[in-house]
């Protein structure tokens, strides 16, 4: 084999290993915008969850598109919670879960971050601190809405998540599932803690 053979044989073969890995990453993720989009729509029209929050900036309470909602699952929650909620410029503490909808590899989604190590204890898990509005829209739709103890199951549409590009391990026209209890949070008007 002359030195032009031995190129083209290790190009050969480097084009076939980069196809190989290429496909099994658009396997686990093919059709992903049609699949999430599909998800949204069929968990909404089948009232799998409790309550559909209208996406807090809007106004128009008549919207018909499901990309302008959120989806809520109540778990639990605290019968003494003050009535309050938080406010958009305010800071939460929240214990969460956040996945994937299932794909060929994750039955359960795949879990791309966490507010604690599982399995979960109350005893040393620390819940983390954000600004109301410096999470997806989605997530703080929701958040506007909750009470302190207030647990959640949250399913948010990629057009209130990270849309139309990819964010880290999070592909593009993700819809995002948290599971979301709210701990505590300040007012920034006031510095009062709830």
């Amino acid at each position: 084999m002359n030195i032009k053979q031995y190129i083209i044989a290790c190009l050969s073969l480097l084009v076939l290993v980069s196809c190989s890995e290429k496909d099994d990453a658009i396997v686990e993720y093919a059709d992903w915008k049609n699949k999430n989009e599909k998800f949204f729509e069929a968990a909404f029209l089948a009232h799998e969850y409790d309550q559909a929050l209208l996406k807090y900036s809007l106004t128009d309470e008549t919207s018909t598109k499901y990309s302008d909602y959120v989806l809520v699952k109540e778990v639990s929650s605290e019968e003494d919670a003050p009535e309050a909620t938080p406010y958009l410029n305010d800071t939460v503490q929240i214990h969460y879960v956040g996945n994937l909808i299932p794909s060929p590899s994750y039955s359960a989604g795949y879990q791309f971050d966490q507010s604690y190590l599982e399995p979960f204890d109350w005893d040393t898990a620390v819940p983390r601190k954000f600004a109301v509005n410096g999470v997806v829209t989605g997530l703080t739709t929701a958040l506007l809405k909750m009470h302190k103890g207030d647990h959640w199951v949250i399913a948010v549409p990629y057009q209130m998540g990270y849309g139309t590009v990819d964010n880290g391990e999070i592909p593009a026209y993700s819809t995002l599932i948290f599971e979301v209890r709210l701990e505590e949070f300040w007012t920034k008007r006031k510095g009062d803690r709830y």
